[in-house]
């Protein structure tokens, strides 16, 4: 039988091996408001046409839409390290992230 601190040690061992090879770090949210009027000027606005990450879009008073690129956006924001990711797949589920 194996004592306590070998056991501790086992369990360590295999819950290193479970953890992600890279872990990211949070740089910061999405704006999609900002997001759009930084890449299209002002009064262009964000939009969501459905609930997945993909479903967001840049209209202005005209109803002309345009796609928003979120890593310009997090790359503009937070640094040219920084990426976007929509981790759940959820329309509110973006966020910048350090590479």
């Amino acid at each position: 039988m194996l004592a306590p601190t070998g056991i501790l040690g086992i369990v360590a061992s295999i819950a290193m091996l479970a953890a992600p090879a890279s872990a990211r770090t949070w740089a910061g949210p999405i704006d999609m408001n900002e997001a759009c009027s930084w890449q299209y000027g002002g009064g262009w606005s964000a939009t969501l046409d459905g609930s997945g990450a993909d479903d967001w879009y840049c209209v202005n008073p005209a109803g002309d839409r345009k796609s928003i690129n979120v890593d310009a956006y997090c790359s503009q924001k937070y640094g040219n390290a920084a990426y976007a990711d929509p981790q759940g797949g959820g329309a509110y589920d973006w966020g910048c992230y350090w590479r």
